[in-house]
């Protein structure tokens, strides 16, 4: 998988992709390992199910991610970095219309607070990274049903076409006013980071809404 690539160059590091076979023809398991000599760790693993047209469309989920790895003083953060936003934006730009992606997000302390808090899925800092990577319709799959769907995580989709995409941005508009609308004057008082960070994310969507 070209995505992965965006982990050749970590300084200090060495890198192993290892695949195995999924449980479907179309599907294929990728796992990231990092290094140094003896000292292996897995930072991530991403499933890709390549879709089989016409019934099923194509999707991919992250997980098992680890936040930050060390060998002997040397660390690695994955988290914020600018391998993760390579690897979601080179993620998100293989998907189409109707296509989908998973992220598990408990390695995310923000993300995984703001929802837990019940801020809107787009306004977290996971789902903002997906919203700005195409993806227009989401969901918390937070509730794990007979112990078989991992950690929680966030569902994206991608609009089927731009008549639909412009649908679902109107109704994330909606939201975010409803969340402001919330919010109102006690802004100053949610001294928590995501909370602040969810506010700023939702003014500059209620912009880019005013300027459609």
């Amino acid at each position: 998988m070209d995505c992965l690539n965006v982990f050749n160059s970590l300084e200090g590091f060495e890198t192993r992709i290892v695949v195995r076979k999924g449980r479907f023809p179309e599907e294929v398991n990728y796992e990231v390992y990092v290094g140094r000599g003896e000292a292996w760790v897995r930072l991530l693993a991403v499933k890709m199910f390549n879709g089989r047209p016409p019934f099923y469309r194509r999707w991919v989920e992250l997980f098992h991610i680890l936040p930050e790895v060390s060998f002997k003083g040397l660390k690695y953060v994955f988290l914020n970095s600018p391998q993760e936003r390579e690897l979601v934006k080179c993620l998100s730009s293989q998907l189409s219309g109707g296509e989908k992606i998973f992220i598990e997000y408990i390695y995310d302390g923000e993300t995984y607070k703001a929802l837990e808090a019940g801020i809107p899925t787009p306004l977290t800092r996971l789902g903002y990274m997906l919203l700005e990577n195409g993806f227009t319709w989401f969901k918390n799959w937070y509730f794990a049903e007979g112990f078989m769907e991992g950690s929680p995580k966030i569902q994206g989709e991608k609009p089927l076409d731009e008549n639909h995409r412009m649908r679902l941005l109107q109704e994330i508009c909606g939201e975010v006013e409803d969340f402001l609308k919330t919010v109102g004057n006690s802004v100053q008082s949610k001294t928590r980071d995501y909370y602040t960070r969810a506010v700023e994310r939702a003014l500059k969507i209620r912009r880019d809404c005013a300027g459609q």
